[in-house]
């Protein structure tokens, strides 16, 4: 069990480390403004941030309650922020706010945590999309489920 355990730490550290070079940057690093912009996709219009990052809600999240933790939060890092979020593309600025998530403070849209998934590549953007109840995210706030 142990070496199951210590497997699964190091793949996610190597996840962490494959997101942070494709994407540039850690995909939970905080910003002083961090910003929540839009792209169109085969799922219609989705949320992602200034670098192109795709963004997903977890369903299984609940008022003051987040369902991922441990190993789950190291495989879909919370969209962190230092200061107040902004909006850009068609992402509604009154749509956004902050939460604290333990020591970060995390940006939500429409009132829905947003989560970044660190399998994600430039190949493949949306991989996360209904995987263990995380779906991205429509500029509306609401989770897509299929293409529109």
């Amino acid at each position: 069990m142990k070496r199951l355990q210590l497997l699964l730490a190091l793949s996610s550290i190597a996840v962490l480390g494959v997101a942070t070079q494709a994407f540039g940057q850690s995909a939970h690093a905080s910003a002083s403004h961090t910003v929540v912009t839009t792209k169109q996709t085969s799922l219609g219009t989705i949320l992602v941030t200034s670098s192109g990052q795709t963004l997903y809600l977890d369903v299984n999240d609940k008022s003051g309650h987040f369902a991922c933790t441990g190993m789950c939060a190291a495989a879909w890092p919370v969209l962190s922020t230092s200061g107040a979020p902004k909006a850009a593309g068609k992402a509604k600025a009154s749509d956004l706010s902050t939460i604290k998530h333990g020591k970060a403070t995390q940006v939500t849209y429409n009132g829905h945590p947003l989560y970044t998934f660190t399998a994600d590549t430039k190949a493949s953007p949306m991989s996360g999309e209904g995987v263990n109840g995380f779906y991205v995210v429509s500029s509306s706030g609401s989770k897509i489920t299929k293409a529109t």
